[in-house]
Order: C-alpha cells, then sequence, then structure tokens
C-alpha cells in the first residue's frame, strides 16, 4: 500500500485525494457517506476533495434514486489518462524548446528543497543522464528515498546508463550493472555528494532538510570533472 501512496504521490495526487480514490475504487458505484466512512475523512471533507476530483476526470458523479452517487476512473483508465498527458507535453515540446534556445546561454543555479526535491533531481538524472559520474555515494539517498531511489537504479540499468563513481571505503549501495566504482579513506572525500552529468553539476547536502544544489554551466562542469578524474587516478 506504500508503494501505491508513492506512486500516486509522485503523479500529483494529495493523501487525502488517494485515501478517497482508493476508497471508491474499493467500493465501486457509492455514496459520499460511504467514502466518507471508508477513507476516515468527514463528510464535508470528502464532498471538497472529490469535486478536485471531477474536475480533473479522476471521478465521475450520476444520480441514483434521487441521490447523487459516485464512480472512480478505473486503474487500466488512469494509465490511458496520464499516457495521455505525456503525449500532449510531448508534441508542444520543440515548441517549448524553441522557446529556450532563445534565452542567452548563461549559469542556472537551481536550489532544491526536501525530499521532493531529490526526487525532482533523481528525475532529470534518469531522463538525461547516458553518463555521469558521482564523488562520494552515500547511503543516505537509499535510506532517504527508498522506492524511488530502487526504481531510479532499475530505469537506469534499462537505460544502460554508465556510472563512474568514487566510493568511501566499506560503503554498501546500489550498484549498476554498467557501472565502474574505485573507493578512498573517508578523510579524502567530502561529506557533500557531487553529481556530474552533462553540462550539469549537482552537490548533494546530506544535512535535514536536505538539499541539492544543481549548476547547468559548461565550465563549472568541466572544471568538476577534471577534478574527478584526478581523484579517479589515485582512488582504488
Amino acid at each position: 500500500m506504500n508503494k501505491i501512496f508513492e506512486v500516486l504521490k509522485e503523479l500529483g495526487f494529495e493523501e487525502r485525494e488517494i485515501r478517497i480514490y482508493l476508497s471508491l475504487i474499493k467500493l465501486g458505484d457509492s455514496s459520499a457517506l460511504k467514502i466518507s466512512r471508508e477513507a476516515g475523512i468527514d463528510r464535508t471533507t470528502t464532498y471538497d476533495i472529490m469535486a478536485r476530483l471531477i474536475g480533473r476526470g479522476f471521478i465521475s458523479t450520476y444520480i441514483k434514486n434521487n441521490s447523487k452517487h459516485f464512480n472512480a476512473l478505473a486503474p487500466d483508465k488512469l494509465l490511458t489518462h496520464f499516457r495521455e498527458k505525456y503525449l500532449s507535453l510531448e508534441s508542444i515540446l520543440p515548441e517549448l524548446t524553441k522557446i529556450s534556445d532563445q534565452t542567452p546561454e548563461s549559469v542556472k543555479c537551481e536550489l532544491f528543497y526536501g525530499k521532493e526535491g531529490l526526487k525532482s533531481v533523481g528525475k532529470d538524472i534518469v531522463s538525461n543522464a547516458k553518463e555521469y559520474r558521482v564523488i562520494g555515494i552515500k547511503k543516505e539517498y537509499e535510506e532517504i528515498l527508498g522506492y524511488f531511489n530502487e526504481q531510479a537504479i532499475l530505469k537506469l540499468g534499462q537505460f544502460k546508463a554508465k556510472e563512474f563513481a568514487i566510493v568511501e571505503k566499506k560503503v554498501k549501495f546500489m550498484k549498476l550493472k554498467n557501472g565502474e566504482y574505485r573507493y578512498l579513506d573517508k578523510k579524502l572525500l567530502s561529506p557533500v555528494t557531487t553529481l556530474i552529468y552533462k553540462n550539469k553539476v549537482v552537490f548533494f547536502i546530506w544535512k535535514e532538510p536536505y538539499f541539492a544544489v544543481s549548476i547547468e554551466s559548461e565550465q563549472v562542469a568541466k572544471a568538476q570533472t577534471e577534478y574527478f578524474n584526478l581523484l579517479w587516478q589515485i582512488a582504488k
């Protein structure tokens, strides 16, 4: 059940929306009162949340025996719904890229905050990194993101992404099939994890509430790659 909640949250559902949606697919055609009881949410709030879900197309409503009843979008149709959203976005991607390309080239710096911020960075890496370099892989990433990290590793493996990583000695972590790993003593590594891919450098700060700083710059990426190569030569 935790996995269901996590995936649906990734798709933009709030926790109470998930509870109501799951209650509806379990109950089938139901009244607001039944849905409220099943979801454990008061009736007034249930109506408000279902109104949002109706507006987004995840719930339908009709009158039965002079009473309003509700139905949830079937799970297979939910998948179709998000596929159509993806295809719609894909269709306008060339135009969006054209607009973006008109912006003068400059250094871009973004701050990502908390677990959701780390997930945003992870998604970009999975989508764009055919090859990347890491200085200081940390067990914290796996512990903090759990299922999301497992899926990211799985997808990177499917895409045959190449990972070069310099890791602290004796640290256990999930490895990529196409990965190459070398090890250094803890005293030679920063507590901040550095990840380099394409023209981006991401610094992960492992203190709550957790941060990731992403810098997009050819010069910065080149400098960090040279630093990585220096460490790679002395790592074993």
